[in-house]
């Protein structure tokens, strides 16, 4: 255990705190000895606060002494998205209109953490604003791929995922309002879970409202389970986050995947996925079939919802952008600042139909899941590109095609997991999205782990 204490799960780590074997202030040591090798060549860590850390191992490090722990995350090292508060660091949303400052208080979601004795090591690279779904920015750079630093980890939750996927920490947090958990937990070969909107509570303002999502990304399906019963809790500052509803997301997760009723839509219709991915998807989708799920080829009939869905990114662009003083608008990522400037040609009836659109999508949605209990899916069209590429062609995003199967389900609400199902000629992670109804979480991570149980993992980035 202590030679791969890097590698060892959240879950590993606490039942090693429990029994003596391991110290949160050495797992921690670990963790920055990690980074300080790494993140030189990968850029996954905007900011590292090894004082704080250290203090709050030392303090998990009393509690496990004393046999009284806050629960099975505290010690446990976690890095949290640089678009998520964390009291005592900087804020600085990866844009250079920002300002180098501490924040006072931490958003919800690092609230639940602390409260259940994580250790929170720093905050982790996004795209600025996490207004695309790869991650480099102007203020820290490009963040790389460990399975090939040529390539993009994804985004915008990407230095999350490179932080995750090569033993820097064992649990990071992501935001989602794209894609952008599931995005880079595809390209880097790990977990990451999109949780039903409102679910984990938000920090405000969010200005992508009902399609933003807070979430876990960690090497297993079982340490999101462990998160997810610390994250999965209200808090007052979020009107809109659910009440808890005593789930242990532990509970049956182990249960299988035998009578699970699987839907198998790789591309939803209308994305053109590439070759090896849709043949690792189906070969996941097979691979369901052989546990006992009941697999039928089944697409929801929603289309393409990029257009009412963009109406109202852009109305977030436009006053995400308004948010910023005037003087410092001009720092801001020519893809915002064009949104929020296109923003300006809708009606408020465009919104409204928009909106109304939204609504029809959720019912479809939540009509097919009438049927099925989970629906599967490519996460990505394609693997990894060129690190300092905003799309596979090399040019910048044309209508986000490659990222078709993840933006719907920001926008229904629902519940999506991305966890590998194999990797490319080339050594490129694939990512096999699940989908489940509203308040569905806890069956998205059955189906996972039934199928992460099966097969065999795709082994750690050439990286080290």
């Amino acid at each position: 255990m202590m030679s791969d204490m890097n590698w060892l799960s959240a879950k590993e780590m606490s039942a090693g705190f429990r029994s003596g074997e391991l110290s949160p202030v050495e797992v921690l040591e670990r963790s920055l000895a990690r980074i300080e090798t790494l993140d030189g060549r990968l850029n996954a860590m905007a900011h590292v606060s090894p004082q704080s850390a250290r203090n709050e191992a030392e303090a998990s490090a009393q509690r496990w002494k004393s046999g009284k722990p806050l629960g099975p995350l505290d010690g446990v090292p976690v890095a949290v998205k640089d678009l998520i508060p964390v009291a005592g660091m900087p804020l600085r949303f990866g844009s250079l209109a920002s300002k180098d400052v501490p924040v006072l208080e931490d958003a919800p979601s690092v609230s639940h953490l602390r409260n259940g004795g994580a250790v929170i090591v720093g905050k982790t690279t996004t795209a600025e604003h996490g207004w695309k779904a790869v991650c480099r920015n102007d203020l820290t750079g490009v963040t790389r791929n460990p399975w090939n630093t040529e390539c993009t980890p994804g985004g915008s939750s990407g230095g999350s995922a490179v932080a995750v996927a090569t033993g820097m920490v064992a649990l990071a947090l992501g935001g989602d309002e794209g894609g952008s958990i599931r995005v880079p937990s595809s390209f880097c070969g790990i977990a990451g879970l999109k949780p039903t909107w409102g679910r984990v509570p938000l920090h405000q303002p969010a200005y992508c409202g009902t399609w933003s999502h807070v979430g876990p990304m960690a090497r297993t399906v079982g340490d999101l389970a462990l998160a997810m019963n610390v994250l999965a809790k209200p808090d007052s500052r979020d009107w809109e986050s659910l009440p808890d509803d005593g789930v242990d997301y532990q509970t049956g997760l182990d249960a299988g995947a035998k009578g699970l009723r699987v839907a198998v839509s790789p591309g939803l219709g209308y994305v053109t996925l590439d070759p090896e991915v849709e043949a690792a998807v189906r070969a996941a989708a097979g691979q369901l079939s052989d546990l006992d799920a009941q697999v039928d080829e089944a697409t929801p009939e929603i289309g393409n919802p990029i257009d009412p869905y963009y109406i109202l990114v852009r109305l977030a662009a436009r006053a995400l952008v308004d948010s910023v003083p005037g003087g410092q608008q001009a720092l801001l990522v020519e893809e915002l600042r064009k949104d929020a400037a296109d923003a300006d040609n809708h009606t408020a009836m465009d919104v409204k139909y928009a909106e109304m659109e939204q609504r029809r999508l959720g019912a479809v949605m939540n009509r097919f899941f009438e049927t099925f209990d989970v629906l599967v899916t490519a996460t990505v069209a394609v693997p990894a590109f060129g690190a300092v590429d905003d799309d596979p062609s090399g040019r910048k995003r044309v209508g986000l095609g490659w990222t078709g199967t993840t933006y719907p389900f920001n926008f229904t609400r629902l519940p999506a997991l991305s966890i590998p199902c194999g990797l490319t000629r080339d050594g490129l992670p694939i990512g096999l999205q699940i989908v489940g109804p509203r308040h569905g979480d806890a069956m998205v991570l059955r189906a996972a782990r039934a199928y992460e149980a099966a097969v065999p993992g795709i082994g750690r980035p050439p990286i080290d």
